[in-house]
């Protein structure tokens, strides 16, 4: 392919080559914490930088973002840095076509001496990419890897094993609810300016600090009170609506349940997981996926859901972890004091976004007050896996004594949280249980209001949980 030519392919994705920025003015204003993170590690580690994730959470946008913010802040010459997705309809069925146009980047690297930032998107529909990527980091050539994709995530888990020690990662999931807020109330900075004063909470909750926590706490019912009547209004839309953002410009239900169970659902089932596993039937797999939505914190074994949804246990067993590698649903299993051993025992799924959940049960309708003490133990649960921290998130179950959640972290230290948005907070007995057992320091009770926290117990409420961790 002539140098014209791929010339030509390249430059309606460069508008930055042209001096136009135009593209700039286009881009949201709001920026997830994901792109600091990649400018961060451009200047700080010498590694590939991957993201990964879900379908239509940001992730183009977010690389949009990180090249605005290295022309503008970091002054780096625009002719040096390259976008391109290989999802690009004139070079996706010519495999042949991508590997000239990779190769011809690198000359251009290689002629010119100085340091190329590539960010490369939807990655995966370039065969071998992993073993391109790995032949020019170990080159040495003077160029940065941002590569990005949005297939499901097992393609990319298993095409990185070659680049292992070679690569930065990071997923991203559909907004947090934290991020929601933020997005919903960009107009209003100090409320992000207030978020970020207290961003030492989680790090006192998990120093098992009560008396700093508790404080702590308490300052932070205080200087968010102005926003209150927005934040109660923010987390029933997020429950409905969930963190996909091309959702929330859409007119009507109509439309966004059709936009869920196409882009978030049919294609990671139909398409994804097809060219994954090769099966023939994928309906099946969406019944056992349905099955889930369903009974989201119950209890369950593979026995039983294989029976109950009607399809082979084989199913079940196969597509459990694939759906939780594809960003679909969360799961957990029953703790154990051993909390990194393998095991096969009862297990809990929550989808990773209520709005699939209300997508694929068509419930899109205002939550009432049942409803959202069903979604407040979902919205912790994503809240807890995205935490750094976290070595593993799981249940306690004892015979009649249960704690929702239990987050294990910095060794074998085991922070206990228990969920009672719409219940009688004052039963904290299988929380003290826990803590006694297992030597916590603290326990956090999840309330519907802020209320003081007794003993060695916090109570916190659901939106400060998620705003202030």
């Amino acid at each position: 392919m002539e140098n014209k030519r791929i010339q030509t392919i390249l430059t309606p994705y460069n508008p930055w080559w042209l001096e136009d920025n135009e593209w700039q003015q286009s881009l949201p204003a709001y920026e997830r914490p994901v792109v600091r993170s990649i400018i961060d590690d451009l200047e700080q580690v010498g590694q590939v930088i991957s993201v990964t994730g879900p379908r239509r959470v940001g992730k183009s946008t977010a690389l949009m973002q990180v090249i605005s913010r290295l022309i503008k802040d970091k002054r780096i010459d625009s002719s040096r840095i390259l976008y391109f997705s290989f999802d690009d309809p004139e070079v996706f069925a010519s495999q042949q076509t991508q590997k000239v146009i990779f190769d011809s980047l690198m000359k251009r690297v290689k002629r010119s001496g100085d340091r190329f930032y590539f960010f490369l998107d939807e990655i995966q529909r370039l065969p071998r990419w992993e073993l391109f990527i790995k032949k020019y980091y170990d080159l040495k050539y003077p160029v940065r890897f941002v590569i990005s994709g949005s297939a499901s995530s097992p393609i990319f888990r298993s095409s990185r094993e070659s680049l292992l020690g070679r690569v930065n990662a990071h997923h991203l999931l559909s907004f947090s609810f934290r991020e929601y807020c933020q997005y919903k109330m960009l107009d209003r900075p100090e409320f992000s300016q207030i978020l970020e004063t207290h961003k030492d909470l989680k790090p006192s909750l998990l120093a098992g600090n009560v008396m700093s926590a508790s404080e702590l706490i308490n300052k932070f019912h205080n200087d968010i009170q102005p926003f209150d009547s927005d934040i109660s209004q923010a987390m029933i839309d997020y429950c409905r609506e969930g963190g996909f953002p091309e959702v929330w410009a859409l007119p009507d239900s109509v439309r966004k349940i059709e936009y869920l169970m196409e882009q978030q659902v049919r294609k990671v089932l139909y398409e994804d997981l097809v060219m994954l596993t090769r099966y023939r039937k994928p309906e099946n797999v969406l019944r056992f996926f349905v099955y889930l939505l369903a009974h989201p914190g119950n209890e369950i074994n593979t026995v039983k859901v294989a029976q109950e949804s009607g399809v082979e246990r084989r199913v079940v067993e196969d597509n459990l972890p694939r759906l939780e590698m594809t960003d679909l649903i969360v799961r957990i299993q029953k703790f154990r004091k051993q909390a990194l051993r393998v095991r096969h025992g009862n297990i809990k799924c929550y989808p990773l976004d209520l709005a699939l959940k209300n997508a694929v049960l068509k419930t899109w309708t205002v939550p009432d007050q049942m409803t959202m003490g069903l979604y407040a133990e979902n919205l912790v649960v994503r809240e807890l896996i995205t935490w750094p921290e976290a070595v593993e998130v799981s249940y306690f179950r004892e015979k009649n004594r249960e704690v929702d959640f239990i987050l294990t972290y910095a060794g074998n230290q085991h922070l206990p949280i228990e969920v009672k948005h719409r219940k009688n907070a004052e039963q904290t007995a299988w929380l003290g249980h826990f803590m006694k057992l297992y030597k916590s320091r603290l326990g956090i009770l999840i309330t519907n209001q802020f209320q003081p926290s007794v003993g060695n117990v916090l109570y916190l409420p659901l939106r400060y949980f998620l705003l202030a961790t």
